[in-house]
């Protein structure tokens, strides 16, 4: 007689399959949402109903309390751009027009602060206004003149640097900002150019003169000495030495005798043929 295997049995088995499998789905379902991966360039931020934990997980795999939330923040160098700004004046009162770039990221150990204190977008919080507005409190210093004549390199640096420390309390690390396109009304342009140009033109006449009045002293000086060298020779010529050099220039010609008589008369005569 043949022996069949106890239906009851094989219930029970299957039952518990289905079990350890429904198990292994709540086990796994459980396990992945308490696990968390930060990937490369970003740091988590603990937050446990409204608690934020102050230390902030590196990149990795971690598995955490299901409650908790981690909030990934990006860290990586960032660029915020500017397209034609416009609303900047000049000391004047004259528009600049100009692009611009901020390259920042924000300080790891300050996610957590930056995840508490700022809502939205922190480019648009934090960067955007704090960059406006130093960049016209920065412009309105200079004349339209100043920038189209190169010192709007002065006005980056500037901005740069008060940027840099308005921001590095909020955890924010500003590493560069760069100008581009700073453009003046056409107007304005060509009144800054007709202007240099006079200053040069002005510039050449000075040095044309300047060159004129130290060639006309270096004549007059010249002048001077000759007419000094002239004076000082008159003054040394005296009739005595007149008839010494005279004397001097006939011992060398012997075609004439030089006779000294008496008061200090003296008398050239010719040589006798015989002589000679």
């Amino acid at each position: 007689m043949k022996s069949y295997p106890n239906i009851g049995m094989i219930q029970s088995a299957g039952r518990a399959i289905i079990l350890i499998f429904i198990i292994a789905i709540i086990v796994g379902g459980v396990a992945w949402a308490a696990s968390v991966i930060i990937p490369a360039g970003h740091v988590g931020v603990v937050d446990y109903f409204g608690q934020v934990q102050d230390e902030e997980l590196g990149p990795g795999f971690y598995v955490i309390n299901p409650l908790k939330h981690v909030q990934k923040i990006n860290i990586q160098t960032q660029e915020q751009e500017f397209k034609e700004i416009r609303g900047t004046l000049t000391r004047e009162g004259l528009e600049v027009v100009l692009d611009a770039s901020i390259i920042w990221h924000i300080e790891p150990d300050k996610a957590s602060d930056i995840y508490k204190t700022v809502r939205g977008s922190y480019g648009e919080t934090l960067i955007i206004p704090n960059f406006m507005g130093l960049l016209r409190e920065e412009i309105k210093k200079y004349t339209a003149e100043d920038i189209y004549t190169g010192k709007s390199t002065e006005i980056e640096i500037a901005v740069e640097s008060s940027l840099k420390q308005t921001l590095a309390t909020r955890g924010i690390i500003v590493e560069r900002v760069l100008f581009r396109g700073l453009t003046l009304p056409p107007d304005v342009t060509n009144a800054i150019q007709a202007k240099i140009r006079e200053k040069q033109a002005v510039e050449q006449m000075k040095f044309t003169v300047e060159k004129q009045r130290l060639e006309a002293e270096r004549v007059i000086i010249e002048a001077n000495a000759t007419a000094q060298s002239n004076f000082i020779k008159s003054k040394s010529i005296t009739p005595e030495l007149i008839s010494w050099e005279f004397v001097q220039a006939l011992k060398e010609n012997k075609n004439f005798i030089y006779v000294t008589g008496s008061g200090g008369v003296s008398t050239i005569l010719p040589m006798p043929q015989s002589v000679k």
